[in-house]
């Protein structure tokens, strides 16, 4: 199965995001759960801003990514303010 988070920035946090970005990369690529793709979303705006990111999950279940995210450190310190976990079809690619 595959689920894609989408987390959009809190905003206010920048501090905190420079200071947990290693713990959160770490987290991200410590084999707990199967990513497929991750990366920065950016404003479209033309400012060229990060304002969250995206992960693509292959799991067996949604539980997975739901206790992989909770360990997250940006989500356990507040830097993502928005957070979706949803199931994703691949069709293309």
């Amino acid at each position: 199965m595959q689920i894609c988070r989408i987390a959009l920035d809190a905003p206010g946090k920048d501090a905190e995001r420079k200071a947990l970005f290693e713990a959160h990369r770490s987290h991200l690529r410590a084999g707990l759960v199967r990513i497929i793709q991750s990366g920065p979303l950016f404003a479209t705006d033309g400012s060229n801003n990060k304002i969250g990111a995206l992960v693509v999950f292959d799991v067996k279940d949604i539980d997975e990514v739901q206790r992989f995210n909770a360990m997250d450190p940006y989500i356990l310190h507040g830097v993502y303010g928005d957070v979706q976990i949803l199931r994703w079809d691949k069709t293309i690619g």
